[in-house]
């Protein structure tokens, strides 16, 4: 009975360490997550580097090379969802080099967190295949189609 007891505590306790959390943040356009995309291989010196950038102020820019493309706001529970999960310890336990070494062709592929503190760090690599980051790249990808129609 007893091991019964304390098997019910650990799980009652785990579920609740893993239950979702919202992240506030401030709100004042500080950057939160970026995400940016270049060719592994290029026919020019500076290869084209596309990218997306959500603000803390639940607004994204889309662009390549610095040249802004959109700057819009999206909905709080697009923000949300893509926020948590970028922040989740699933995702921010990810080593920093998710390379496909198996792959030669392809892009560069890389996620970057700013924390509030003025701390970052960078996920991905060349054809990154970890499903973690997949599922967020998935999510901006749904995100970014959304907004273009």
């Amino acid at each position: 009975m007893k091991k019964k007891i304390i098997l019910l505590l650990i799980i009652v306790f785990c579920t609740a360490c893993n239950m979702s959390k919202e992240i506030i943040r401030v709100g004042n356009g500080n950057l939160v997550l970026e995400y940016n995309s270049y060719a592994i291989f290029s026919n020019t010196a500076k290869p084209n580097v596309y990218y997306i950038r959500i603000y803390d102020d639940k607004t994204i820019s889309i662009g390549s090379n610095d040249e802004l493309k959109l700057k819009k706001e999206i909905a709080d529970e697009d923000y949300q969802k893509i926020v948590n999960y970028a922040f989740s310890s699933k995702f921010i336990n990810l080593k920093e080099d998710l390379s496909d070494k198996s792959v030669m062709d392809g892009s560069y592929r890389y996620i970057i967190l700013y924390n509030e503190d003025g701390t970052s760090k960078k996920y991905g690599g060349a054809n990154p295949s970890n499903r973690t980051f997949l599922k967020l790249y998935d999510m901006l990808y749904e995100l970014i189609s959304n907004e273009e129609s």
